[in-house]
């Protein structure tokens, strides 16, 4: 599984163009699987760097796969290097949000905003970046609203 989530990554870093099949075949949702039921940790770690790789081609198939969640589910696990990468990856599926976007971003708007107060410059960097990307999909949309029906917890 390694060997294959590095053969992804590296295929869709140096011909960017197989990115649409990749994602065409389901990539997406084993990567978003791997990061869900962390077994190994390097696979856990290489399916966060296919998963940049793919949110900056195709961030809503990312987001509606529901990788958003996913790479943020274990960040305390990782490394500040593999949680900047997280990080980089939910900014990058947060830079056009959809106008149904509701469902799959208020889940990671409580954990994000805990993340305002990390002590990474990165981490908090991308961690603001993505919540005012996600305020600013609220404002453009009006038929988006914040509701307690979909308000986690």
């Amino acid at each position: 599984m390694l060997l294959a989530a590095r053969a992804l990554t590296h295929l869709v870093d140096v011909l960017p163009s197989s990115c649409v099949v990749v994602v065409h075949y389901g990539a997406i949702s084993c990567f978003v699987a791997r990061l869900l039921t962390i077994e190994y940790m390097d696979l856990a770690e290489q399916s966060l760097q296919a998963l940049k790789k793919i949110s900056q081609e195709h961030p809503t198939a990312c987001l509606r796969a529901g990788a958003l969640m996913a790479v943020l589910s274990y960040l305390d696990f990782f490394s500040t290097r593999v949680q900047r990468v997280a990080l980089a990856t939910a900014t990058n599926m947060c830079k056009k949000l959809p106008s149904d976007a509701s469902d799959f971003v208020m889940e990671v708007v409580p954990p994000m905003t805990n993340l305002l107060q990390y002590h990474d410059a990165k981490v908090l960097e991308h961690a603001s970046i993505c919540l005012t990307h996600i305020f600013e999909a609220f404002a453009s949309y009006p038929d988006l609203r914040i509701t307690t029906q979909n308000i986690p917890g």
